[in-house]
């Protein structure tokens, strides 16, 4: 009886290994479809910075109007990540993910289709209301179908995602657009997303099959109220000095990668657009490859303050460099634009000391406000770029557009260098060394 027992538990061990790995396999492919929205909303979010010339001839803007029309996707995709949080706990990653990539294509084939500047503009809204709820719906997926000590490295490959999208939404999307128009490129951009919206409908679930009764049964259990935790997280000062730290190093990001750093490089070095997105392309690689890296470093060395001064640190000097040292070698400037890709990890790292500074119980919500305030420095900055752009432009046009020199650029773009000295101030005198521990721990120390 004993042998034959242990005959039909080595018989069953197969089967088992085999349902892990189709546990695994399943996993990673609900986890990558929502990462793939994560780098489809990048694509949208920077895609305007390699059309910035036809979208003033066809669109009739100047600098001012132009920014001021693109960070219409920031005016919605800011205030809309506290609620895209809630709404998550409410009604599950599968619906709202769906819907969110309906909307963004929605917005994709208005913008696409008008020649109004206003309708433009609502277009670029709509695509960051469904872009709000990329990064969190990843994260939540992450979260839900992996175990806990796979966290961390998958919410670095996500993060990769994004340098993936911002890539892609700036070499081979210049070098489309310069084939074939902006036009015809945004409406199949759209279309992508109709089609990924579909895939996540009938491959995405909310949780594991294994999991689904128990999480339904704690979600019928009571838990505190949103007001509750968002007085919770408002109310801790450490919170609000974390935001204003990601705000001011991602803030240079969203305006010069995003949007003005393509047209300023034509500009500065009389370089085609598509060769300038090259140039740009390298600071996505630098987050992409520095965001795990900080992270690493960070729990390696059992300090958080350090290597977000240090981030900062990179980012004054190698954004002085590109902006105001003429005619640098490609290769120079290859290398600066990758360590600016790399100050901005800065915002990552970030996003780790936030959660060490709160309770257990409103992470979610802390991310939240921390991930508003890394956004908000498009809303900000690329309006405000165009502004200060067109203030100082000549009056030079070519086939309608208006041309803006160098030296214009370099008026416009010296209110981001003072971003990163304000990280540098907060991240050295303001913020508290949590010694990558979190805050219960910190109390129970102190």
């Amino acid at each position: 009886m004993h042998n034959e027992a242990v005959i039909e538990n080595n018989n069953n061990r197969p089967t088992q290994v085999s349902s892990q790995q189709h546990s695994l396999l399943l996993a990673a492919i609900v986890c990558i479809l929502g990462a793939m929205f994560y780098l489809y909303e990048f694509v949208l979010q920077v895609s305007p910075s390699v059309m910035t010339t036809e979208l003033m001839r066809d669109l009739n803007l100047n600098a001012a109007s132009l920014g001021a029309m693109a960070a219409f996707y920031y005016y919605a995709y800011t205030p809309m990540q506290l609620p895209a949080g809630l709404l998550y706990d409410r009604f599950g990653p599968r619906i709202l993910i769906t819907v969110a990539i309906l909307i963004c294509a929605s917005g994709a084939f208005f913008f696409g289709l008008t020649d109004n500047v206003a309708l433009a503009s609502a277009g670029r809204f709509f695509m960051g209301i469904g872009s709000a709820f990329s990064f969190i719906g990843a994260l939540l997926l992450v979260s839900r179908w992996f175990p806990a000590h796979y966290f961390a490295l998958l919410a670095g490959i996500v993060q990769f995602m994004s340098s993936v999208g911002a890539i892609c939404g700036q070499v081979p999307l210049a070098t489309a657009v310069a084939k074939w128009g902006w036009r015809s490129n945004i409406m199949w951009i759209a279309f992508i997303g109709v089609i990924l919206a579909v895939l996540v409908w009938l491959v995405i679930r909310d949780y594991p099959p294994s999991v689904r009764a128990e999480k339904a049964a704690e979600a019928s259990k009571k838990k505190p109220t949103e007001l509750f935790r968002l007085r919770k997280v408002c109310g801790n000062k450490q919170t609000w000095l974390i935001a204003l730290y990601s705000f001011a190093v991602w803030a240079p990001i969203a305006a010069f990668a995003a949007l003005w750093g393509v047209p300023f490089l034509v500009a500065a070095y009389g370089i085609s657009t598509a060769a300038a997105a090259k140039l740009c392309s390298l600071i996505w690689i630098g987050i992409g490859i520095g965001s795990p890296l900080i992270g690493w470093w960070s729990e390696h060395m059992g300090r958080r303050c350090l290597p977000l001064i240090t981030a900062a640190v990179i980012g004054i000097c190698s954004l002085l460099s590109i902006l105001y040292i003429p005619h640098l070698p490609m290769p120079i400037l290859y290398t600066l634009m990758f360590f600016f890709g790399l100050a901005a990890t800065g915002q990552s790292l970030a996003f780790a000391v936030v959660k060490d500074n709160n309770d257990s119980d409103v992470t979610g919500t802390a991310i939240g406000l921390n991930n508003m305030a890394v956004v908000a420095g498009g809303a900000i900055f690329q309006p405000l770029v165009g502004i200060i752009l067109h203030a100082h432009w000549s009056g030079v046009t070519n086939s309608g557009a208006p041309v803006y020199s160098a030296s214009d650029y370099h008026m416009a773009l010296a209110v981001l260098p003072v971003c990163y000295i304000i990280a540098v101030i907060v991240g050295s005198k303001f913020l508290r060394e949590t010694f990558c521990q979190h805050y219960t721990s910190i109390k129970r120390s102190a």
